[in-house]
């Protein structure tokens, strides 16, 4: 193991007791968020099941994380969703958390040049694929009497006046965060609760390929805390949502977005 995956796994670094040794099942593994999130896990001591059709990619961010397995899977398929949590649940023994990080889109297009084929991409990617992982570990935390669900939502979800993403990508967003409160009022009498993370512009490999100098100003120019969120901002919240210190919230919609978009 390399000195930097000691770091990682150094029980002195952890914060929220109550994550050591919890299984956490997070999709979108191979970068992004969903690898800081991975490092964040753990350094709690979780284990953890890393889910991306790139195999390769999360196959290094489990490396440098350590504790971690990676599981290939296209989630916007029932099947392989289904398939991924069954050996999600051989490997560690369950599924106590679930971070559903896969999203996204390629580039930005009016509505009215959107796609039918590329509408129903951005639509399964970032929605149905929620639905579908939500589902499949659901009955395994209700048999648990405990759960931590944890859904990716965005700033482009929350108001058309701060966003700069496609409609397609908004909407999908938009609607995680409302079928996670549905989630959040059927799971809450099992122990379970579910939660949306509506971060605004994140800098992930993916968003700097999307990002021109000019989009990058005027977006820092936009935020008042004066910069973009790193992916350790965001992971450091979902750390939170899924320790046993959130147990009384749930159903929310939580912005990380520097002020960028504040609402009552």
């Amino acid at each position: 193991m390399s000195e930097h995956q000691d770091a990682n796994n150094d029980s002195t670094s952890a914060r929220y007791p109550s994550l050591r040794d919890k299984c956490v099942l997070i999709t979108g593994g191979a970068g992004g968020i969903a690898a800081a999130a991975a490092g964040r896990f753990a350094r709690e001591g979780a284990h953890l099941a890393l889910v991306d059709l790139d195999r390769d990619g999360a196959q290094k961010v489990a490396d440098r994380v350590g504790r971690a397995k990676v599981i290939a899977a296209d989630v916007t398929q029932r099947g392989a969703v289904e398939a991924a949590v069954a050996t999600a649940r051989e490997e560690m023994g369950g599924v106590d958390i679930l971070v559903t990080c896969a999203g996204g889109y390629t580039a930005y297009a009016n509505f009215e040049s959107i796609e039918e084929q590329d509408w129903n991409r951005v639509i399964a990617l970032n929605l149905h694929s929620v639905f579908l992982c939500c589902k499949a570990v659901i009955p395994l935390m209700k048999a648990r009497g405990w759960g931590r669900i944890i859904n990716l939502g965005s700033l482009a979800g929350r108001s058309t006046s701060a966003g700069t993403s496609p409609a397609h990508y908004a909407a999908a967003k938009a609607a995680v965060a409302m079928l996670t409160q549905y989630i959040a009022k059927d799971v809450a009498p099992y122990g379970i609760t579910a939660n949306t993370i509506a971060p605004g512009t994140t800098v992930t490999d993916r968003v700097e390929r999307l990002l021109t100098p000019e989009k990058r100003a005027a977006f820092i120019k936009a935020t008042p805390v004066g910069a973009l969120a790193e992916p350790e901002d965001i992971a450091g919240l979902i750390a939170f949502l899924a320790s046993s210190e959130s147990r009384h919230i749930t159903g929310a919609t939580i912005d990380v977005n520097g002020g960028r978009l504040m609402l009552v």
